[in-house]
């Protein structure tokens, strides 16, 4: 089990849940009941080495982070 932390910038809103696998399509039914904005796709960036990522829009703009801990 995944601990991961997340961060949305716009909404300046924090939280964290327990995920029993980590991929795109878990991370967005966690982040997606948060924004506030309609966006219907998003993409992540990931790097092993930190154990963290960004969340991006389509277009490539920076949503939020998240984090395993």
């Amino acid at each position: 089990m995944f601990q991961i932390e997340f961060f949305l910038e716009n909404e300046q809103l924090n939280w964290s849940a327990s995920i029993h696998q980590l991929n795109s399509d878990i991370l967005q039914r966690h982040i997606f009941p948060k924004l506030h904005s309609k966006q219907h796709n998003l993409e992540f960036a990931f790097s092993e080495s930190n154990m963290m990522g960004s969340i991006l829009s389509v277009t490539g703009v920076k949503l939020g982070t998240f984090k395993i801990v």
